[in-house]
This record gives structure tokens, sequence and C-alpha cells, in this order.
């Protein structure tokens, strides 16, 4: 019995000791599992919340990079079309065929340039004498008068929008108008090609289904009026005729029009919560554009439906079982968490290929700089050399030998010059200062001081508007307007040169223009006299080395401008040019 009581006293005490524990735990533990359920919660909302602007930010981009890519693509399209007409206007049976061969050769055109369904041709009266149908299927009925006239009066390629006539069962379609002249220079016509909107779907269609496969995305053409031009899914047929949309995505694409970007809104004829990309078209070489706004739209609740369905399979988780929804709640977090550092990483990784990339270019800019720099010292001792013989045994050997050393000396000379060039040409982005405010007036004035010589043995006349102060390096600026000045000069022809220089603000920019009278450009080499060491010219006619011109584009792009030139060969030559305004110096 001792035994059985000492067991019994043994046991005794263990008894609250069992019945307290469960007692604590069955009162704490769902308080810690509420607990857990609650920070679950927070965390999730937050995720949720933090998630759903990643992934609006991150869908808001690639929509405004379709946008972007629609843009351009519509730019290039517009553009090649722009250049058909011209090319169609300069053949010569539709110049001067009969009605037969016209007919026949706009029927071939029509079937090797898939984007065109209809073409014609005009005589000098306006009257259409031949074309692909009796009228286009899209558009005003037959050849619109107004562009003719314009053309007429212009001798200028035309491109216009063509609504359709009210009750009319055509569609809208852009047409391109080009003047037929004859080798005389007089005018015989027009040719006219039509493109109806329904041939540029592709475009879009093409663009969608890359990025987003089969996630349903919508489209707008919107003209900058807000017209609508073309959308995926039309609500408005021909015969209602254009409507204007006032899109607070148009809105905010108007205030920021220099680059594509997104915006987030209701769709006003469907209701739905959308985030739409936009982006503008801007021309394309010597195609001006028609500024169309593109739009690139997803629901929201799209880009949601990932979350959301996170959030459901959450919920339906913490009805069954609490314990499991906090495992669940950190993994997701986790998950969560990790894409989104992978989006950062992303990012990080992007950035640093870019900086890899400009670091790859400033040392190809200093590798052209040092070879070109030690390079010269070799030459200048061959051409010192090939002089030095030249003048030493001129006439002391045969002609032959005369003529060989002259050839040596003229091409050590050239190569001087040439190194001379690409030395400075890497220097624009080797050897800048830091940039300032800068009168162009004072570095109009050093230039033409600079030039004296020139000018005083050309007999040019140079006027010029009031000049602005820009932000910029002001010797590279001097260059670029000296190296402009000096080639409008060099190429004035017969006639004593005349150069205006003209600048107009245009919103945060500058546009500058230096115009001549001389013997002009073929606009088919427009952008090749911007390629460094490029001539139009052979040496005799016209000395340098072509490197001028490349200087200038170099020394624009590195002010975040860009250059291009508007020329006809006899007409003269007006360069255009951008250049930052002076003002933020002062914000």
């Amino acid at each position: 019995m001792a035994v059985m009581d000492d067991a019994e006293r043994n046991t005794v005490p263990s008894i609250p000791l069992q019945t307290v524990k469960p007692s604590w735990s069955v009162r704490v533990l769902p308080l810690i599992l509420l607990l857990c359920f609650l920070i679950a919660c927070v965390l999730g909302l937050y995720a949720l919340f933090v998630l759903r602007a990643v992934l609006v930010s991150e869908r808001g981009r690639e929509l405004a990079m379709n946008a972007a890519a629609v843009a351009d693509t519509l730019d290039r399209v517009m553009f090649e079309r722009y250049g058909d007409v011209q090319l169609f206007a300069n053949d010569g049976v539709l110049r001067d065929g009969s009605v037969e061969d016209k007919t026949a050769r706009l029927l071939e055109y029509k079937r090797l340039y898939r984007y065109y369904s209809w073409l014609g041709v005009s005589d000098a009266q306006g009257r259409l004498r031949a074309a692909t149908d009796t009228l286009p299927a899209e558009g005003a009925e037959g050849l619109n008068p107004a562009s003719f006239s314009l053309v007429q009066r212009t001798r200028v390629p035309h491109a216009e929008v063509l609504q359709p006539l009210s009750g009319s069962h055509r569609k809208m379609a852009v047409s391109f108008t080009a003047p037929i002249i004859s080798p005389q220079g007089a005018f015989l016509g027009v040719v006219v090609g039509r493109v109806p909107f329904d041939h540029l779907r592709s475009i879009f269609e093409q663009e969608g289904r890359l990025r987003y496969g089969d996630v349903a995305y919508d489209w707008g053409l919107l003209d900058r009026q807000g017209v609508v031009l073309d959308e995926k899914k039309p609500e408005v047929t021909a015969a209602s005729g254009p409507v204007k949309l006032n899109l607070p995505s148009q809105a905010q694409a108007v205030t920021e029009r220099t680059q594509p970007g997104f915006t987030e809104g209701t769709h006003r004829r469907r209701g739905h919560a959308i985030v739409t990309g936009y982006a503008w078209t801007k021309g394309y070489g010597d195609y001006p554009g028609f500024d169309w706004l593109v739009l690139f739209r997803l629901d929201r609740a799209q880009i949601y439906a990932p979350v959301n369905r996170l959030v459901w399979t959450v919920a339906a988780i913490g009805v069954l079982l609490i314990l499991p929804l906090t495992g669940y709640g950190i993994w997701a977090s986790w998950q969560l968490g990790r894409e989104r550092n992978d989006l950062i990483r992303a990012r990080q990784e992007l950035e640093a290929s870019v900086t890899e990339l400009g670091r790859s270019n400033a040392d190809l800019q200093q590798f052209a700089y040092v070879a070109s720099h030690d390079l010269q010292e070799p030459l200048r001792m061959v051409s010192s050399y090939t002089q030095l013989l030249g003048r030493r045994y001129k006439g002391r050997l045969d002609t032959e030998a005369d003529e060989f050393i002259a050839f040596a000396v003229d091409g050590a000379l050239r190569m001087q010059q040439l190194i001379q060039d690409l030395l400075a040409y890497s220097r624009v982005g080797t050897g800048g200062r830091s940039w300032e405010a800068v009168s162009l007036e004072a570095v109009v004035t050093t230039a033409l001081n600079n030039l004296t010589g020139a000018i005083k043995d050309s007999g040019a006349s140079i006027t010029h508007d009031p000049l602005p102060t820009i932000e910029g390096d002001e010797r590279q600026l001097g260059q670029l307007l000296q190296n402009l000045l000096s080639n409008a000069i060099k190429f004035c022809g017969k006639e004593p040169p005349r150069i205006h220089l003209s600048a107009r603000r245009q919103e945060n920019h500058w546009l500058l223009s230096v115009q001549d009278h001389g013997i002009g450009i073929d606009p088919q080499f427009a952008q090749r006299i911007f390629v460094i060491f490029q001539r139009l010219h052979n040496r005799d006619e016209y000395p340098g080395t072509g490197i001028g011109l490349a200087i200038c584009r170099k020394i624009v792009e590195r002010h975040g401008g860009r250059i291009w030139v508007d020329s006809e060969p006899g007409k003269g030559a007006t360069f255009w040019f951008t250049l930052r305004d002076a003002h933020p110096l002062h914000r």
C-alpha cells in the first residue's frame, strides 16, 4: 500500500498540469491563429495592392510600347506609300502611254503593292483617264478636286484622309496624290492611290498578337482632333459619319506628345475600367505625317485577373482551415515578393546594359581619337619627306618621277586632312564642354568673323533673324553654324551666295534653319550627306573630305536635337535643326 500511495502521490499533482495546458492552449491558440489570419490578410491585401499597381504599371508600359511600335510602323508604311506615288508619277507609261497601257500598268502596280485598293491617273484638267476600277471603294467619290488643285499648284505630293460622303456605303481611306511632270517641266496630271483603313488593320492585329497572345486587347486610331478613324470593334458605321471622342488618354497624350505613355480611366461608351497606352505618329523622312493617335487598351479586370484568382483561392482555403491559410499566405507573399524582385532585377539589368552600351560607345570614340592621333606623327614624316623629295629632285628626274612624287605628296596631304577631320569628329563626343546658356547672336558673329575671307571672295550676303539664347556647348555650336554657313558659301553655284539664318520657337526647343540659293541637293541624297566621308561631288569641283555635315549631325544629336535638309537641284537648300531652349537653366 505504501508503494501504491507513493504512486498516487506522484500521479495526482500531474493531473492539474495536464488540464491547465489544454485549457490555456484552447484559449490562446485561436487568438494566435486569428492573429496569424489577420496578419496574413493584411499582408495579402498589401501584396494585392502592390501587385495590382505593379501589374498596371508594367502592362501600361507594354501598351505604350505597343502603341509606339504601331505608330512607327504606320509612319513607315505611309512613308512608303508616299514614295510609291512619286515613283508611279515618274513612270513613262503613266505619263505618255495610251489609256489601255496606263490601265494595265496601274493594275500591275495594284497587284504588286498590296496596300492599295484603287489607283488612278488624271490629265492636266483633272479628268480621270485611267484607273484600276471605275470609282474607289473608300473615301469621297472619284478624284478629289481640292487635292488635284493643291498638287497642280505646288507640284508637291499630297496625302490626306478621305471621309466617306454622308449616307455612303464607302469606307474611310488615305489618299496619296503626286504630280506627273513632263521632262520639260510641264504639269500633265496626277497619280492617285487609295489605301483603305481596312488594309492597315493587320498592323494592329500583328502587334497585339505578338505581345498579348490570347488576351483580349482593344485598339483605336484617332486623328489630332479626336475623330475615330478605325478601331478593333467598330461601333460606328461609315454611314453615320465620323465620331469625335473626348478621351482622358487623348487629353493626356496631347500634353505629352514627345513620348509614348499610358493612362487609367473608364471607357466612355462601354463603361469598363481600362488601361490605355498611347503614342503619336510623327512622320518619316520627307513624309510629314498625319499626327494620328494610336491607342492600345486592356480592361483593368483582365490585368487584375491573375491576382483576383489568387485572392479567391486564399479565401477558399481560409474558409476550410486557418493554419494552412497562414502558411499559404506567407508562401504567396514570398512568391509575390520574388516576382517583384525579378521585375526590379530585370529593370536593373536593362539599366546596366544601357550603361555598358554607353561605355562601349565612349570606348569606341576614344579609340578613334587615339588611333587617328597616333597616325599623325608617322604620316607627318611621310608628308614632309615626300615634299622634300619633290622640291629637291624636281626637274632632275624624268617627268614621270615628278608626277609620281606629286601623287605621293597629294595623297599624304589628303590623308593628313582626313585624320584631322576624323579627330574633329571624335572630339564631338569626347571633348565636349559642360553645357551653359549660349547666345547664338554671339556665336554667329564669331562664325562670320572666321569666314571673313570666304565671304569677301564669294561676295556672299548673309542675314539672320534675332537669335535666341539656348542651352549647350558654345564651342561646338560655333562649329555647327560655321560648317553650315561655309557649306552654303561653297555650294553657291555661279551667283553670289544669299544666305539667311532663321529661328522659330516651338514648345521647349528652337527650330533653326540655314537657307541658301545655291546648287541644291537631290532629295534622294538627303540622308547620305550626313554620313561621314560621303561626298556628292568630285574633289576637283568642290574640295573637302565630306565630314562637315557628319560633324553637324553629331553636334545636334549631342544637344538632343535632330537635323535634316529640304532641297531640290538648282533651287538651293534649307538645313533645319532643333536645339534645346535655355530657359530650364533659370527655373
